[in-house]
């Protein structure tokens, strides 16, 4: 790419929001120039908003020139230009300088025609600053659009935060490489972190000013599970924050699959040797934990590769490590990813965290700290906050406390459980007439629900998998109703370990269109294994429905 070229955008040009575009333009740069070269392309291209101060007084000069020659002889013929700068400005710069442009443009006019041109009659200096009011007015309002549209674009392109915003404004200065990789590691802001029905969930984040190379996340799964990851990246002992969007969008792929956090764990470890060409020269490792909490059980499941141990705080305020060994960073030639299986109570927090070491140059791996911030957050005693976000900034005085300036970020999980309120479980016999058992089950229980009107899909949902169980795979046989939110989950397990498939059946066909006719009437389906078998599961939304 040819950065001097004539058709390179000019200032006037550029899109609304100028920190997506610059990360645009140092990936593609990346892929074909020097280091060197990005940073001297970013340099004119960030004048901009380096030295706005230069740009507003060449502005007013040009402003009080216009207006002075065009109010010739006295009479008033304000140029247009000044009526739309307000409106370009907060089309293509903050908010901050939109409001200076603005009120400087009414104060110029204000005071040319007031004071500088004489024999300005009094009807032509307030159509003069009643332009002005209206160009300041329009441009607010595109200021508006602005920030509410960024709001609804956040998941697509998130918003850089006051860390990354001084990021772009140093990028001359910074690596181009780790200015683009921290920008597409930002993630949803805290606000934005999904709320399951299984837990509610609460961020935070403690920085030293340098790009992260972690990441924390939670994942809806199916039966109102949620799944909840803390990774971390390494590149011969250093942070390494390229590689962590990947990661982060191969685990929730992996979550899709529904296998069991090892499982899960293992997988990833074949994505980041393809990530990774094969004469690298680098040492790369990520350290990630997986955890699955059911509240159906309230059991939770955890698979660990290098990553510290999470913390358990009982709703009585008991601060409890769980018994989970490190193990071995992914990416080396033999991993070693460690399980547990604990019990969660009804309103226990489950604290995650990840880091960044302070960089000694000694090449110490991810996990070289996991006892250190473990036995420090357990010797800070975490009193059990009415609010979520109260624990997060305890436990992250708590564990900057000991390691010197480094990136932390807590994710704090309080959990929930479902009762007989709104979960429903019936054995059936491996025999057809459990057919018609079933669906009686389901009509009744979802009228004692008070959703009738999703009796007739529920029905035949039920019917349908049953029938394949009953058909394909072995005894036992076991229906499960969860009402979740909106949402209403059937399951039927067996003690087979055979997966269906989607089959399109032919017009002759006598077999192959169960799974076909749950498919257009759920919203999601899938299946996942457990040592007793496996469970077919569809998700239904009744409100769709009725729609």
């Amino acid at each position: 790419m040819n950065v001097h070229s004539p058709k390179a955008r000019t200032p006037a040009q550029r899109i609304p929001n100028p920190a997506p575009h610059i990360m645009r333009i140092v990936s593609q740069a990346l892929r074909t120039t020097s280091e060197g070269t990005v940073t001297r392309m970013a340099t004119p291209r960030l004048l901009l908003f380096r030295h706005p101060g230069a740009l507003l007084a060449v502005y007013l000069a040009a402003a009080c020139a216009l207006q002075l020659k065009a109010s010739a002889v006295g009479l008033v013929r304000w140029s247009d230009y000044l009526v739309l700068t307000p409106v370009m400005a907060a089309a293509l710069l903050p908010l901050r300088h939109t409001l200076i442009f603005g009120a400087s443009t009414l104060a110029t006019s204000v005071a040319i025609y007031g004071f500088a041109i004489p024999g300005v009659s009094e009807g032509g200096r307030t159509v003069v600053v009643t332009a002005a009011f209206l160009s300041l007015g329009m441009s607010l309002v595109i200021c508006r659009v602005r920030i509410r549209q960024k709001a609804r674009c956040a998941f697509a392109v998130p918003a850089p935060s006051g860390e990354a915003t001084g990021r772009i404004a140093s990028a001359p200065r910074q690596d181009a490489g780790d200015l683009c990789a921290s920008l597409l590691a930002e993630g949803p802001p805290p606000g934005r972190l999904p709320q399951p029905a299984a837990v509610e969930l609460a961020y935070g984040r403690a920085d030293d000013g340098r790009p992260q190379a972690h990441w924390l996340d939670a994942i809806p799964l199916s039966g109102a599970r949620v799944a909840l990851v803390a990774g971390s990246v390494t590149e011969d002992g250093e942070p390494a924050p390229t590689l962590v969007p990947e990661l982060r969008v191969a685990v929730r792929t992996l979550a899709d699959m529904d296998m069991r956090p090892d499982e899960t764990l293992i997988h990833l470890q074949d994505v980041l040797h393809r990530l990774q060409p094969d004469d690298a020269a680098h040492d790369v490792t990520a350290s990630c934990l997986y955890a699955i909490y059911d509240p159906v059980t309230a059991d939770c499941t955890l698979a660990c590769a290098g990553h510290p141990a999470p913390i358990v705080i009982s709703p009585e305020g008991v601060t409890i490590a769980v018994d989970l060994p490190p193990g071995t960073p992914l990416g080396r030639a033999r991993a070693h990813v460690t399980t547990a299986e604990i019990r969660l109570g009804r309103g226990s927090v489950l604290l995650l965290h990840t880091h960044s070491p302070k960089p000694t140059g000694s090449g110490t791996g991810a996990g070289t700290r996991t006892r250190t911030d473990e036995s420090t957050v357990r010797e800070r005693r975490i009193e059990p906050q009415s609010s979520l976000a109260a624990t997060c900034h305890t436990a992250l005085r708590a564990l900057a406390a000991e390691g010197g300036p480094r990136q932390l970020r807590v994710l704090a999980a309080r959990t929930r459980t479902l009762d007989t309120t709104t979960v429903a479980s019936w054995d059936l016999t491996a025999d057809p007439a459990a057919v018609s058992v079933a669906r009686e089950h389901v009509t009744a229980q979802l009228a004692a629900w008070g959703l009738d009107e999703a009796a007739p899909t529920a029905v035949l949902i039920v019917s349908e998998l049953v029938t394949n169980a009953i058909r394909h795979s072995q005894p036992p046989v076991h229906l499960r109703l969860i009402r979740c939110d909106t949402r209403l989950t059937c399951e039927v397990t067996d003690g087979s370990t055979t997966t269906p498939h989607l089959r399109r059946a032919r017009t002759l066909d006598e077999s192959g269109r169960g799974l076909f006719i749950v498919a257009q009437l759920t919203c999601r389906w899938g299946a996942r294994h457990h040592p007793q078998g496996k469970t077919i599961w569809a998700e239904h939304i009744p409100q769709r429905e009725a729609t």
